[in-house]
């Protein structure tokens, strides 16, 4: 026999709203090239060597340990994927890593972030530019405060021994999601982060690309930066290692984030819940023939040739069938 206090701790846990599971909805790519191989003073922990290529003209093999976005320079990056058809996803965290300049602790304090339905452009980003320029949903990045977890070392394409420690910071996306409104529908969407760490030595914050490359295809990460790599004008662009304007066109890459949340099935209309009152009743069948006597095209049930006594029998035929 339950006792008293079991019974009552089982009313109460009763009520208590359980949290949606979140999986993980979209894995853009790892960069661990090496769980074991460092060396030195990070000798067994996991490494990050970064891809390397011969730029187009020119000898040297050329690689890319990280790219930036960050607050303090006002850079930013965005990445894109896809809802499938058939359902909705609400985002509930993204994970992103980031690692600064002399810092061997997670440093980075918080992450600004936004949603785009369109790749991110901007007045003064390359041709072709879209017409009208697409607008993030949001007028303003989403402030969400972080903390990190150390990953991997990133390295060059051959050093095992170097000390540049990538921490993973999961972005709960809650707000974001809130000021968005509702879950996110099929459609391939870009989302875009910037990162707010350290000052000192150095304010910069950069990620690792996706590495080893074939772990995906369709590189076309985009940074908002500096066009040339000089001055403190910004646009978006899709981001090229090893580009250099007139000479080279480098290489796209991509960025890596793991998306994780909850999706649900689209649940395709019911005609026959002809007021769209949630289920079907009596009062369906009384609004319907009412619309239908009214000549309300809304009656056109079945979509052949208007309104005809053909309409009435196709929608009972429909509401005794159910959805």
């Amino acid at each position: 026999m339950r006792s008293p206090l079991a019974i009552a701790l089982s009313a109460a846990f009763a009520v208590i709203p359980l949290a949606a599971r979140a999986d993980i909805l979209h894995d853009n790519g790892g960069f661990i090239t090496n769980p074991t191989g460092g060396t030195g003073s990070i000798l067994g922990l996991p490494i990050s060597q970064a891809d390397s290529f011969t730029v187009p003209g020119q000898t040297f093999l050329f690689s890319t340990t990280g790219v930036a976005a960050t607050v303090a320079t006002t850079t930013a990056a965005a990445d894109d994927f896809t809802v499938p058809d058939g359902v909705t996803w609400t985002p509930q965290s993204i994970t992103l890593y980031a690692f600064q300049t002399s810092q061997t602790t997670a440093t980075i304090t918080s992450v600004r972030v936004n949603l785009w339905t369109a790749p991110p452009f901007s007045e003064g980003s390359p041709d072709p530019r879209p017409s009208p320029l697409p607008l993030p949903l949001l007028a303003t990045p989403i402030v969400v405060p972080v903390t990190g977890t150390f990953v991997a070392h990133r390295e060059s394409t051959s050093s095992t021994s170097t000390v540049r420690p990538v921490f993973a910071y999961t972005v709960p996306l809650d707000g974001l999601m809130s000021a968005i409104g509702h879950p996110l529908q099929p459609g391939t969407y870009w989302i875009q982060w910037a990162f707010e760490g350290a000052l000192s030595p150095s304010s910069n914050v950069f990620m690792p690309l996706v590495t080893p490359r074939t772990l995906v295809t369709g590189h076309n990460a985009r940074l908002y930066n500096s066009l040339t790599g000089t001055g403190t004008a910004r646009e978006w662009f899709e981001g090229r290692e090893g580009f250099v304007a007139g000479q080279a066109d480098g290489r796209a890459y991509e960025l890596p984030f793991i998306l994780a949340g909850t999706s649900a099935p689209i649940t395709p209309p019911c005609p026959a819940d002809f007021n769209g009152a949630g289920g079907l009743t009596v009062q369906d069948i009384f609004d319907f023939l009412a619309a239908w006597f009214a000549g309300n095209p809304s009656a056109d049930f079945n979509h052949q040739n208007g309104l005809g006594v053909q309409d009435i029998f196709d929608f009972l035929a429909a509401w005794f069938t159910g959805c």
